[in-house]
């Protein structure tokens, strides 16, 4: 499942959070697609395609005290047309 996660975070965790992004490791059943940061905003963005729930919470878990990740499942524009075409 192709997944977007955003992850916004209080200024004041920068720095424990920088230091946790050095030493983090996505899980060997994810594919890692890309992380991004949005500069000035406190929000990172990371696009991967996980297998299944457990996956996404090996991400996500690590992070939980340091601020709050929201994501979404989603689709090529394109797959996701055609889908919408045939209902």
């Amino acid at each position: 499942m192709l997944c977007i996660l955003w992850f916004k975070w209080q200024p004041e965790n920068t720095s424990r959070l920088l230091e946790l992004w050095k030493e983090f490791k996505y899980p060997e059943e994810v594919k890692l697609i890309g992380r991004y940061l949005l500069i000035g905003r406190h929000i990172s963005v990371a696009i991967f395609d996980a297998p299944n729930e457990e996956a996404i919470l090996k991400i996500t878990y690590p992070f939980r005290e340091l601020g709050v990740p929201h994501i979404a499942p989603a689709l090529p524009l394109e797959e996701a047309l055609e889908m919408m075409e045939k209902m």
